[in-house]
């Protein structure tokens, strides 16, 4: 196959990518989820406009940085200059208050945000192509890209302003640069690993990993570099790390302040360095002059990783399997993978991991599988486990593994590749555009999904306009709603009571709305067959003419 034909069939897969992205990112197919609403969008404007990097320091700034950019560039947003309406404890509050106090049009904003991202989603499926085509050929190259270009999880977030897609884009980015390095050591190659290394670190705090993967890598290395060159090797892999953190210290504006000076919540977070450093022989009032007085670079970063930190150690409400914990299990990751990735991309996943493994493992391979296992691993012992999108940065490394099943020298492979990608296509129009509940038919699909996995693996409150068109093609005019979502959802025109607490326990003659992660808010829910599904997220029990 010519050059100009494998560009031309990637361009095509892009831009049926593009498509699918865009049919399923508009407000009226996925309304605003709860942390675009309450978090990203709303303070992505903020650091944009504001530069207030201690405003939240939940996630690095650069996902922020794409989702607010078109607010910026093309649209007028209205928000007051003082500095506290913003700064809130509660950052659902100001975010509330963004979309429906201070500007008029809350859906158009979500839909541009998430056309940024969707510019990602691109960026990232080109550079998928590029890399597995450099390490394989042309067939691979195209193939992964097909599995990418398809795949609901991968759409799912690649429309969505939030900062998973942005974190997968620029975690491959950084690792495939890094090949690059190793592959031609030129000076050239050292400053754009650097420079990818920290659009990662901007991305999402996770990309830390990259630190230590990198150097696991390079040990690899070393029984093929002369033993005179070693030291050079790791003066380099220094001079990565260098440039990775002032590209990350740009991306704060170059801020150097002390780290506590204008923290939100400064007191209490305080409490907690306080409490870390109490074994070293420190007075307080020393660690207090270090925290808000001695500048440092980076300090808000800093301060998100010690949320992190914190947040991890705490634990998260997690469901998984039926149950509800506040710790991780080590293997929700491997169930959520299983479960909501298309059986037709686990089967090719299979026969390309012998395609994979049949042949002695090379630097090539080392980086996929490396990858792939740092990764998941980090995220199966970790407490925060609040869906697939955590271990979303690993699924362009499969579609690599997965694709090279077409090197496989054997007529009924490539004839089970044929009917396995018809298949993929399948899967994806099936569930379009409601690719974030995907689930697939292990358990009997997207219906079952919330028996498995809740929070943003089913239920980000994505769901409104599927609720508004059960209620106009069943003539309810009103309902008594239980939504897990920061939406009002009076933008989609659906008038709704909350529920009252003698509802919850015992239903009247009336039509009511759960979202499936607030199944549990009501007691009876689990014993009556809802009427229906809006989307695969709100279960609708229309009990007018019930004895309930």
């Amino acid at each position: 196959m010519s050059k100009f034909k494998v560009n031309l069939l990637a361009g095509i897969l892009l831009f049926i990518f593009a498509g699918l992205a865009v049919s399923a990112a508009h407000p009226w197919a996925n309304s605003p989820t709860c942390d675009e609403i309450a978090h990203h969008i709303p303070v992505g404007y903020v650091l944009l406009s504001k530069h207030d990097f201690k405003m939240d320091t939940s996630h690095p700034p650069l996902p922020r940085y794409i989702v607010a950019l078109p607010l910026k560039l093309f649209m007028k947003i209205n928000m007051p200059a003082v500095k506290a309406v913003w700064r809130v404890d509660d950052r659902s509050i100001f975010g509330r208050d963004f979309f429906y106090k201070y500007n008029k049009d809350p859906l158009k904003i979500v839909f541009w945000s998430r056309i940024a991202v969707i510019f990602v989603g691109l960026f990232c499926g080109l550079i998928l192509f590029i890399w597995a085509r450099a390490l394989y050929g042309d067939k691979v190259g195209l193939l992964a890209l097909f599995l990418y270009s398809f795949c609901p999880n991968i759409l799912a977030h690649a429309s969505l302003s939030t900062t998973d897609m942005t974190a997968t884009c620029f975690t491959l980015l950084s690792i495939f640069i890094f090949w690059l390095f190793l592959k031609n050591r030129s000076t050239w190659c050292l400053f754009f690993a650097g420079s990818a290394l920290g659009l990662a670190q901007m991305s999402k705090y996770t990309a830390l990993l990259l630190y230590p993967l990198f150097l696991l890598l390079l040990i690899f290395e070393l029984p093929a570099c002369p033993k005179g060159k070693r030291g050079g090797l790791f003066v380099e892999f220094c001079g990565i790390v260098f440039i990775s953190i002032i590209v990350l210290w740009a991306g704060y504006g170059f801020e150097f302040r002390p780290l506590l000076e204008d923290a939100m919540r400064a007191s209490e977070k305080s409490s907690i360095i306080h409490n870390l450093l109490k074994n070293l022989p420190l007075s307080a009032g020393s660690i207090d002059n270090i925290l808000f007085r001695v500048p440092i670079p980076l300090g808000a970063h800093l301060l998100g990783i010690l949320g992190v930190l914190r947040h991890g150690y705490e634990g998260h409400g997690i469901y998984f399997l039926g149950n509800w914990s506040g710790h991780g299990h080590p293997l929700y990751f491997v169930v959520a993978f299983l479960i909501k990735t298309p059986i037709p991309a686990l089967i090719l996943l299979m026969l390309g991991a012998f395609a994979f493994f049949r042949i002695k493992i090379g630097r090539n391979e080392r980086f996929i599988i490396f990858t792939i296992a740092v990764f998941f691993l980090a995220a199966s012992f970790s407490k925060l486990q609040l869906g697939l999108r955590y271990i979303l940065p690993i699924y362009p490394f499969l579609f690599i593994m997965a694709a090279r099943s077409i090197e496989i020298d054997k007529r009924w492979v490539k004839a089970a590749i044929f009917v396995l990608a018809g298949c993929y296509i399948f899967v994806n129009l099936a569930i379009r555009p409601h690719y974030l509940s995907y689930f697939n038919e292990l358990i009997g699909g997207p219906r079952n999904g919330y028996k498995y996995l809740r929070d943003s693996n089913i239920d980000w409150g994505q769901d409104l306009p599927a609720l508004k068109k059960y209620m106009v093609k069943n003539s309810i005019p009103e309902l008594t709603f239980e939504y897990f979502g920061q939406t009002n959802p009076s933008s989609y025109a659906i008038n709704y009571s909350l529920f009252t607490e003698e509802e919850r326990k015992r239903p009247q003659p009336k039509v009511y709305a759960v979202s499936s992660q607030y199944l549990e808010h009501v007691l009876w829910a689990k014993h009556i067959k809802p009427t229906a599904l809006a989307g695969f997220s709100i279960f609708i029990y229309d009990l007018r003419n019930s004895n309930h």
